[in-house]
């Protein structure tokens, strides 16, 4: 019998001492949940929001209302592309992508790319976030940009530099998306004992986390965001390994 149960926050509704004392094996599969932010003046603008919580919002079936609003979407990669094609279904008038990177640059799958511009998305790629315009009521009322030009690779990726001969210019939108990256709430985890770098929590192939017996972790909290199937299989493997560690020995 499986018991589910759902907005449980770790550490506050229930501790993970608990759940370890309480459970012969634990399988931690938390995912990359939360949006990573930008340093940047005017963030705490009114309607500047994560695009992961966005699409979360939209997932629990509490969509935003955009109807005749500017989006604008920070951001090269899926998550940018899923956030910039969600705003058009929740009513924006008109909705752009900044990049500070060429469209060849971004991490973002060719078609979610190519399915965003047929969709009328702009690309406005070689943009660098500057800061945030407000109006009088601390609303977001644009995005200030730098253009870019492409310098020397770093990391395998041309890095973007300032294009001093052209001068920061805004662009007008009534709500900001932030799709930079995603992180993971490994801190509870770690307190508990789990050993972790950059968030990211440590195991071995086996999926299991060898300073702790019986617990094991996989799918994006283990390896940074990556893709759905990756993370499945994760959990096909761990699944195998606590059947093992359990003494079961089944037949997968």
């Amino acid at each position: 019998n499986i018991e589910v149960k759902y907005n449980t926050k770790i550490g506050e509704d229930i501790s993970i001492e608990e759940i370890y004392k309480n459970h012969d094996a634990m399988y931690v599969a938390i995912g990359a949940q939360i949006g990573k932010s930008l340093r940047l003046e005017g963030i705490d603008a009114n309607n500047v929001f994560s695009a992961v919580e966005m699409l979360d919002e939209i997932g629990h079936d509490r969509k935003p209302d955009y109807t005749g609003r500017r989006v604008v979407v920070v951001g090269g990669g899926n998550v940018a592309m899923d956030a910039a094609r969600s705003a058009l279904r929740c009513g924006a008038k008109d909705v752009r992508i900044i990049y500070r990177r060429r469209q060849e640059d971004m991490t973002a799958l060719a078609a979610e790319i190519e399915s965003s511009i047929m969709e009328g998305i702009e690309l406005m790629t070689l943009q660098a976030p500057v800061k945030i315009e407000k109006d009088e009521n601390g609303d977001c009322a644009g995005l200030w940009v730098q253009p870019q030009m492409i310098g020397p690779c770093r990391g395998g990726r041309p890095a973007p530099i300032n294009a001093v001969s052209k001068s920061q210019f805004l662009v007008p939108c009534d709500v900001l998306l932030i799709a930079v990256g995603q992180d993971i709430v490994s801190k509870p985890f770690e307190d508990f004992g789990m050993p972790a770098q950059w968030n990211i929590f440590k195991s071995g192939l086996d999926t299991a986390v060898e300073e702790i017996p019986g617990v094991f972790t996989g799918g994006d909290c283990a390896t940074g965001p990556s893709t759905v199937i990756r993370a499945i299989a994760a959990g096909k493997v761990a699944a195998h390994n606590i059947d093992e560690y359990l003494g079961y020995h089944h037949t997968l």
